[in-house]
């Protein structure tokens, strides 16, 4: 894969073609907040359900809206990814510390569950440690879900502790991982 810098943020301003069944990434635009936030709902309801109640799911959706997705993308570097001409998920990272995301959170992760299987969260999670290696980043960490966990340790990032987050009156868990970035030298 590969990209040309961007505009501000760094992230690649050009489409890059994943070496997995036609996924290409992109960076994200103002005018693709809808869609995001559209397809993290679908990704909560569907893709979570096995790993929370329908109180959780709830709680952890009535949390996103239009103008956050439209902040996010305005504040990280965000990365949609596509497949079949389709938005098939999205990632974003913090490349600088923005509220309550340090420099080199990977705050997003979503893939739709229409698209998956099909290599989108391993191409957003490629297109990501390329442009923490960019931003001389060596270490990325997140936030997973318990449906999103195997898949950020599939990509190298080991668990480090179990977190428990409230939304609405609900509490959550989630896993705290981190992946170290090879020293190049």
């Amino acid at each position: 894969m590969t990209s040309d810098p961007g505009p501000s943020g760094g992230g690649p301003a050009t489409v890059r073609r994943a070496d997995t069944g036609g996924v290409t990434v992109r960076r994200a635009s103002a005018a693709d907040a809808a869609d995001l936030c559209a397809l993290s709902l679908r990704a909560i309801r569907q893709s979570a359900a096995t790993h929370y109640d329908a109180a959780q799911l709830e709680a952890w959706a009535g949390a996103r809206s239009i103008p956050q997705h439209r902040t996010l993308i305005d504040h990280t570097l965000t990365l949609v990814a596509e497949h079949d001409g389709a938005v098939a998920g999205f990632a974003s990272v913090a490349l600088e510390p923005w509220t309550k995301l340090e420099r080199g959170e990977v705050d997003q992760l979503f893939v739709d569950p229409a698209h998956g299987g099909r290599g989108v969260a391993r191409a957003l999670l490629t297109a990501v440690d390329e442009a923490a290696a960019g931003h001389g980043l060596d270490a990325l960490v997140t936030h997973a879900s318990w449906r999103a966990a195997p898949v950020f340790e599939r990509h190298g990032y080991t668990r480090e502790e179990v977190e428990t987050v409230h939304l609405d009156g609900q509490v959550l868990t989630r896993v705290r991982m981190r992946r170290r970035r090879p020293s190049v030298g």
